[in-house]
């Protein structure tokens, strides 16, 4: 995994992937420090953070679009099926090498709350628990966007496929907003939304009993709910949509609050994307 982790890293530090991707967020990171914390003169580093989320959108696809993609058009990847190690290795040593670009540039912005703090008074515990938000943030894109490079061998597909999906993430609370309350809406999207991932599933997997028996365990119990007390359902989609959202819930750390559950939120969904990572490549081994 060594070799591969280092394989990548280098790539990306010698390619404009890498130094652009830092670029982006340092400089946007420092106008808005600048702006909001030097010229209007507030203390708080941790709002300004809270811009730097939009930027996430173009810099985290522009870094992961080449992960798998460009090994897919090249035909690197017949060469990394026959390395041995398993493809978990291969998954992980590719991600690694984007989490240390990200660790990079967060090892710079962790330098401005002290910058900041020969200025005025700056809250060091607030700022670095934002600041790690942010990282896990950006981390759990980066395992989505992996996933989605892994289904292409065209970097600008990929790019497209990724924007689409983290604005899409981005868009989750806006959404939820719109989407009615009443139980009969909630069920029927809660229904659409667990058949949707059984169809990545079945795709990935190429079992049916697997898929089967994962649909019986969640929607059957999901049907019967309904059918003794629909009430259950009286907005949970819309409760569902907010809380599945990556972006509202680091609003917790930006104000101070450290959210434990936010945390495993944000490992759990790095985790289930790079297993999905994982398969997707093993099902083009064996394709």
């Amino acid at each position: 995994m060594s070799a591969i982790f280092k394989r990548e890293f280098s790539s990306y530090m010698r390619n404009v992937t890498g130094p652009l991707f830092i670029a982006l967020i340092l400089m946007f990171e420092g106008i808005t420090c600048l702006v909001y914390n030097l010229v209007l003169s507030s203390p708080h580093f941790e709002y300004s953070l809270n811009y730097l989320q939009l930027v996430l959108i173009v810099a985290v696809p522009v870094l992961a679009m080449r992960s798998l993609a460009e090994d897919k058009r090249g035909r690197i990847d017949q060469l990394l099926y026959s390395l041995p190690m398993s493809l978990s290795r291969v998954v992980l040593g590719k991600y690694f090498a984007m989490i240390a670009i990200l660790g990079i540039a967060c090892g710079v912005m962790a330098l401005y709350p002290v910058v900041l703090s020969f200025f005025g008074l700056t809250d060091f515990a607030t700022a670095y628990c934002s600041l790690f938000a942010f990282f896990l943030l950006g981390a759990a894109l980066l395992a989505l966007c992996m996933f989605l490079s892994s289904l292409t061998e065209s970097q600008i597909i990929a790019a497209v496929l990724s924007v689409g999906g983290v604005l899409f993430i981005y868009l989750l609370d806006m959404l939820a907003m719109v989407i009615p309350t009443n139980a009969l809406v909630s069920f029927i999207a809660l229904i659409i939304l667990v058949l949707a991932v059984l169809a990545v599933v079945l795709a990935l997997t190429k079992n049916v009993r697997i898929t089967g028996l994962l649909a019986a365990v969640t929607i059957i119990p999901m049907i019967v709910t309904y059918v003794v007390d629909s009430s259950l359902y009286q907005g949970l989609f819309r409760s569902f949509t907010k809380s599945a959202s990556l972006f509202s819930r680091y609003t917790n750390f930006g104000y101070g609050v450290f959210d434990l559950g936010t945390v495993v939120y944000y490992l759990s969904f790095i985790a289930f994307f790079l297993y999905l990572t994982y398969q997707s490549l093993e099902k083009k081994r064996w394709s």
